[in-house]
């Protein structure tokens, strides 16, 4: 069983000194554990602390100052930018993406999540860092799909096409201590997290091989998250439960602290990328426990900050695997439109994180019966 989550160092792909040794790590990496930690990345150090230190300093500004013109929520603007705070468990948020301009679909409506950003008119530092620190962190993750591609056998410039325009969120977090979030995979096709640096709090799932017996025996390529949402959290219980049950250490055994590397980013896939790569590299469960002990300093600030880049193709790129990661008994693949399949995951979250619905398949059907209309 894996007692770590590796840590791969990636400057030997950028510089060509041994890029084959770096895409092996990944493949092992990615197969047996699903999360990595990449160090050698190339994103200036003095960038990764300015951008932790004014995420820090927003969100410990007054309430009114957080807010942004023309947002109330995350999830009232339509492409979701800007700020938000979830009473339900006191988390806030503050996100941007790509920052794009006149986009619309086949009805001459405007594209979801695209369009400009939505910022914060008193602190024009905290625009210029966060908007460095997404154009390099996007950068990278272009650069760690070159690599994932090459792990699995295809060319290393098999994504160049597809994200040209991606949908690539990144997403400021505050935890206050004691916040728990739930086992779950990611929505998308590859994240991208800088931890809080005193405060950790992200466990993964031990993986028990093989784990796809639970999610195999639906049709590859399915995008089953269009679903009710009852299948999948079965399947995440299942896994949970599978793991305690071959487990030699106790239930809390099942779970792997992923400590905190200075500078480094925690990579892993999600649902998307699980179904375009025929779960070869899987999307594998992960939650937080933010439970910082108690200090003698009242005053010190023990809120978790965490920055995450949530990546996918194109709206319009179709996903499903590859002629070279089909075998002769996959029978039809079905396709995803990786657009549609973000939107979706963004708006039954929402349902969640606000509170408003507190069931994920209850918060599923809600956004399956508006994205239906």
């Amino acid at each position: 069983m894996q007692k770590t989550v590796p840590i791969v160092d990636i400057s030997r792909y950028l510089d060509g000194s041994d890029p084959m040794g770096v895409v092996l790590d990944i493949r092992h990496a990615a197969t047996r554990v699903g999360f990595f930690q990449v160090i050698g990345h190339g994103v200036p150090h003095a960038l990764i602390d300015d951008a932790r230190n004014v995420a820090r300093c927003f969100f410990a500004k007054p309430q009114n100052q957080k807010l942004v013109p023309g947002c109330v929520s995350l999830g009232e603007a339509s492409n979701w930018r800007g700020y938000e705070y979830f009473p339900s468990d006191n988390k806030e948020a503050f996100e941007i993406g790509l920052d794009t301009h006149g986009r619309v679909d086949m009805a001459g409506r405007p594209l979801p999540l695209h369009g400009p950003n939505l910022w914060p008119a008193s602190d024009p530092n905290f625009r210029h860092t966060v908007t460095a620190y997404h154009s390099a962190v996007t950068n990278l993750a272009c650069q760690l799909l070159g690599a994932m591609a090459w792990a699995l056998g295809l060319d290393p410039r098999y994504f160049d096409a597809k994200v040209r325009e991606p949908l690539a969120h990144l997403r400021l977090w505050k935890y206050p201590p004691q916040t728990e979030l739930a086992p779950h995979k990611d929505h998308g096709f590859l994240t991208l997290l800088l931890q809080d640096e005193c405060y950790g709090g992200l466990q993964v799932l031990h993986r028990v091989l093989p784990t796809a017996g639970l999610v195999r025996k639906r049709s590859i390529g399915q995008d089953s998250s269009f679903s009710s949402g009852d299948s999948e959290s079965q399947n995440i219980e299942g896994e949970v439960a599978l793991a305690k049950s071959v487990s030699q250490g106790g239930s809390e055994s099942v779970w792997l602290d992923v400590p905190v590397i200075p500078h480094g980013f925690v990579v892993n896939v999600g649902r998307l990328f699980e179904i375009f790569c025929r779960q070869t590299f899987p999307a594998t469960i992960h939650r937080v426990r933010h439970t910082p002990a108690m200090v003698s300093e009242p005053e010190l600030d023990k809120s978790r900050i965490s920055l995450a880049l949530f990546f996918a193709p194109d709206w319009n790129v179709t996903v499903a695997p590859p002629s070279a990661l089909r075998a002769p008994a996959d029978g039809e693949i079905n396709s995803v439109q990786s657009g549609p399949h973000i939107l979706f995951g963004y708006r039954w979250q929402q349902y969640v994180n606000s509170g408003e619905i507190s069931d994920v398949a209850a918060a599923k059907r809600k956004a399956l019966e508006e994205m239906s209309v």
